[in-house]
């Protein structure tokens, strides 16, 4: 009797060391099962909110992933093991929507979170991911990135492919070879317009109508890769409506880019004319307020920055505005508190300046110390439209302004040295007289006593070059109311002079002011007559 029941005590005993032992292997099994198959947000200290396992450990994305397939095979798991779990348990703040999962070309299953596929990271090659908490995959050769809820941009390594199936390289030449560039969170292809300029949007239509084709991005920047900077992004208003920039350049999508992973716009409507974007991506220029403009008739033109034509005012040689009262219904003055120059263009922002006008407080612009108009044909203000040149040789007082004009014509009042007023046949008197000037406003002369292609009067020394110093430029650009035919030029002791029409051509001393014309009266007035296209040829 005692000894059946010292075997019922033990048979109790052990079965209960076996109950134990297999509720404690049960809890070995089922809770890390529990732990790991959840997915959790991690606050990380650098990197702000990150997605991690179950057991604290980071998950990481791959940017050659942009289309949702993994691209990671072969030795590359050794380094980035895939993370899969069938039904995981999503922690609070993420959305179970956002997360899904394919099937690799092993067969392998993998989890995606916002159709990027999710890996872990081994430094050590050999499969064994890094401790909870650690972040050492972030920006591995500038592809790999921790996983975030939040990215604004991502980054994509991919082949370019144009809307016309042809492969192109980063320069958009055709070719295979594989380009980093943005998306946004989804894997979406991000692109700029090389028409825009910085901080402005030269394509969206105010209503609208084009944006299918080519629709504005904005995200509020919340995360970015870590390659990126915060400070290139900024945002700009585009009819109401907010658009992201980076590095000063407004932000698009593609219309055409229906998968995620296409980048379809890189080749429309030719390649190159909407870029990808990477950090690789040049500083946008400032809107240019001036640049030239080449005119079928009249080659390089300055134009204002959406191509309206700009005039010189042949009675402004002095530098100051004369056109008042009516005539500025015909000629609006052209104003720009900034002058930008357009990027490439030999204009030279030295040559720009202001005047203000005898109102002391209109403003006007001057290229040269030439102030410059519009035109308006209907003289009621509204200007000509553009890609129009109008207003050229009206009343052979205006003309379109050019950067390179060699010469130029002025309308003034003759006053010699003397203080006097003159006529054009040199009598005392008032009147207006037509008369050649440089590019810069100052009076051009002869000299009555020169014969044809013969300077009669600059001493071999040059010693009296400084009373009448002798004039040359090239003859590249004239106004209209000028012969080129009528210009060449001669040597005066192995220094070169430009004639016209045979006539040696000087500058005045005294002339210390664009605009004045003194030598008409020195030493008496005749002796150096103005020059203008009344001007016979030299005998």
């Amino acid at each position: 009797m005692k000894k059946q029941i010292r075997y019922s005590i033990l048979t109790y005993i052990m079965l209960s060391l076996l109950l134990l032992s297999a509720c404690k292997d049960d809890d070995d099994d089922v809770t890390p099962d529990e732990t790991s198959s959840s997915i959790n947000l991690s606050s990380n200290g650098t990197l702000g909110s990150i997605l991690v396992d179950g057991d604290g450990k980071t998950l990481y994305f791959f940017t050659k992933d942009t289309d949702g397939t993994s691209k990671c095979a072969g030795g590359c798991l050794d380094f980035w093991p895939i993370y899969y779990v069938e039904n995981p348990e999503i922690g609070n703040g993420l959305d179970a929507v956002d997360f899904g999962e394919i099937t690799r070309d092993d067969g392998e299953k993998q989890t995606t979170y916002k159709g990027w596929p999710l890996y872990y990271y081994s430094s050590t090659g050999d499969g064994a991911t890094e401790s909870a908490g650690a972040t050492n995959g972030e920006a591995v050769n500038n592809v790999w990135f921790v996983a975030k809820p939040d990215y604004s941009i991502m980054l994509a390594n991919a082949q370019l492919v144009g809307a016309d199936g042809v492969n192109y390289t980063s320069d958009y030449t055709e070719g295979d070879s594989e380009t980093q560039y943005f998306v946004d969170a989804a894997g979406r292809t991000l692109y700029i317009f090389i028409n825009d300029s910085k901080d402005k949007n030269n394509f969206t239509a105010e209503d609208f109508s084009n944006d299918g084709v080519w629709p504005i991005f904005y995200d509020d920047i919340a995360s970015l890769p870590s390659t990126l900077n915060v400070s290139d992004f900024g945002t700009i208003d585009v009819y109401g409506e907010q658009q992201l920039t980076y590095k000063g350049w407004p932000l698009y999508y593609f219309g055409q880019d229906t998968e995620r992973g296409d980048n379809k716009g890189i080749s429309f409507p030719a390649p190159g004319v909407w870029p990808i974007v990477n950090t690789d991506t040049e500083q946008a220029e400032e809107a240019p307020t001036v640049k030239i403009t080449d005119d079928d008739t009249f080659g390089e033109i300055i134009t204002d920055a959406v191509g309206n034509s700009l005039y010189y005012f042949t009675k402004d040689a002095d530098g100051s505005s004369n056109c008042t009262g009516g005539c500025l219904n015909v000629w609006p003055i052209f104003y720009n508190e900034d002058i930008i120059i357009e990027s490439g263009s030999n204009l030279d922002e030295d040559d720009f300046g202001t005047i203000t006008l005898a109102d002391g407080v209109t403003m006007q612009t001057t290229y040269k110390g030439w102030p410059l108009y519009y035109y308006s044909p209907t003289a009621d203000g509204e200007i000509e439209d553009t890609g129009e040149v109008l207003g050229d040789g009206v009343n052979n007082v205006w003309y379109v302004a050019k950067e390179s004009y060699s010469l130029m014509i002025a309308d003034a009042q003759l006053v010699g040295h003397d203080g006097k007023n003159y006529t054009g046949d040199y009598e005392e008197g008032e009147g207006v007289t037509k008369y050649f000037t440089d590019a810069a406003g100052n009076t051009i002369y002869i000299f009555i006593n020169d014969t044809k292609d013969t300077n009669n009067f600059t001493a071999e020394d040059f010693s009296n070059n400084g009373v009448w110093p002798i004039f040359y430029t090239e003859i590249n650009e004239l106004p209209s109311g000028m012969d080129k035919s009528d210009f060449g030029e001669i040597l005066v002791y192995g220094e070169k002079q430009l004639t016209f029409r045979g006539w040696p051509l000087y500058y005045f001393g005294q002339d210390e002011n664009r605009g004045e014309n003194k030598g008409i009266s020195f030493p008496s007035p005749g002796v150096w007559p103005i020059v203008n296209n009344n001007l016979n040829l030299a005998e």
